[in-house]
């Protein structure tokens, strides 16, 4: 597979799962990375804009070919506004910009669209609990619960990580990929507040609309 660097197709599709997820899957395999010295996970995003999220649960299976990074974002409103985490295998980045780089998992926010790019909130290493995802196409499940400004995010395969910052609001849901091949399904969102807007059935149906056409 090319590396792509920071140009290229970042195309996110819909195909029948060739890993170990059940029908039709999200997936993204451009191996598309980013900055120009990659010395931080930027890579491609798939963000989901016809709702806004303040208080919420998302969860999300998750199947992964490949060792490098995937993840959550959320607070989405630009590239230079948002949330994340990620979770990789390889020992990236080298060096790092933040001093921190793989096997691990990451909880960052996006400060600029230039160098230092984001602000680390949390993260986890081999040595203090974080496990290697399975690179085999193994079923994941992702939990992402934000609330009142705290973060939290855990996965079925070994990965804990928990953030805060007062200035949270709220904005776009999505994932985030870098340099990794890897599917998704059952992407389903719970609102803390359901009146402030209807996220489960909105998700539900977008997700159900674009796996039937596929």
């Amino acid at each position: 597979m090319e590396n792509l660097g920071d140009t290229g197709p970042g195309e996110w599709s819909i195909r029948t799962s060739e890993l170990g997820l059940d029908g039709s899957a999200l997936y993204q395999g451009s191996n598309i990375w980013g900055t120009p010295g990659d010395t931080m996970l930027v890579g491609t995003f798939a963000i989901y804009t016809a709702d806004i999220f303040g208080d919420f649960t998302l969860t999300i299976d998750v199947a992964a070919a490949d060792n490098d990074a995937m993840g959550v974002v959320w607070g989405y409103n630009s590239t230079a506004d948002h949330y994340r985490v990620n979770i990789i295998n390889d020992g990236w980045p080298s060096p790092p910009l933040d001093g921190n780089s793989g096997p691990m998992a990451i909880m960052h926010k996006r400060i600029s669209d230039s160098e230092p790019w984001y602000e680390l909130l949390d993260v986890q290493h081999n040595d203090t609990g974080y496990v290697n995802y399975p690179e085999d196409g193994t079923r994941m499940v992702w939990t992402l619960t934000v609330e009142g400004g705290q973060f939290t995010f855990e996965s079925d395969h070994g990965a804990s990580l928990s953030g805060s910052d007062s200035a949270y609001v709220e904005g776009s849901i999505g994932l985030q990929m870098y340099a990794q091949q890897a599917e998704f399904d059952n992407i389903v969102v719970t609102v803390a507040d359901p009146t402030a807007v209807d996220a489960n059935g909105k998700m539900a149906t977008a997700w159900a609309g674009l796996k039937a056409t596929r």
